[in-house]
């Protein structure tokens, strides 16, 4: 069996943390106010995606680095449950501090980091997380950088980058499918019994007239 090196992850990626939630004090002149798109971690979707996404304003400029950018992988800093890809550009778009981007050099696949994160690095965490006790859990850039990831080639991180992006894909279809399946269920239960409640309100009026 071959033998795999390992490398720290922050030897390979930019770990940023986000800028704070709070609000800043609106200056008098509106004007001045800067409006960013900012995502935070209610707005993560279980299937790859970004559901939503809100506004914050800021009175100084946000440093280029913290806006989203294609191949981003976003992590929650509170309780991590899983990894985020940004599969596409997204203009004007900053993130919490209750969030972490990992931004992976080019030399490895983001999507193979992203498999390796959620489906590894997060219960790996778990063992080296601060307050592990607590109902809230919470993940540093420290504890990130040391998580160790496999090298392989190159060719074989974008399978296995693709598969799980796949397997997200399978698994939101077959809960669309499984939804849709219900709707129609309900609705033809529902057309039964209708049905057999105007059948019998129509033998009441036949039993009325004779």
């Amino acid at each position: 069996m071959t033998a795999f090196k390992d490398v720290k992850l922050g030897k390979i990626a930019d770990i940023l943390n986000g800028i704070p939630d709070s609000k800043q004090l609106e200056s008098a002149n509106k004007a001045n106010m800067i409006t960013y798109n900012f995502i935070q971690p209610n707005h993560l979707g279980i299937f790859n995606n970004i559901q939503s996404v809100s506004e914050i304003k800021r009175t100084t400029p946000v440093d280029e680095n913290y806006f989203i950018r294609k191949n981003d992988i976003l992590l929650k800093r509170l309780n991590p449950d899983a990894a985020t890809l940004i599969n596409e550009d997204i203009s004007n778009t900053t993130f919490s501090s209750n969030l972490f981007v990992i931004r992976v050099f080019k030399d490895y696949c983001p999507s193979y980091i992203a498999c390796l994160l959620e489906n590894h690095g997060i219960t790996w965490l778990n063992g080296n997380i601060v307050g592990s006790i607590a109902p809230i859990k919470s993940i540093s850039i420290k504890a990130l950088a040391e998580l160790d990831i496999p090298v392989i080639e190159y060719k074989k991180q974008e399978a296995i980058g693709q598969m799980w992006l796949l397997c997200k894909k399978r698994k939101q279809l077959m809960i669309n499918l499984i939804a849709e399946d219900q709707r129609l269920m309900a609705a033809a239960i529902k057309n039964i019994t209708e049905k057999n409640v105007r059948g019998g309100q129509n033998d009441g009026d036949y039993q009325k007239r004779y």
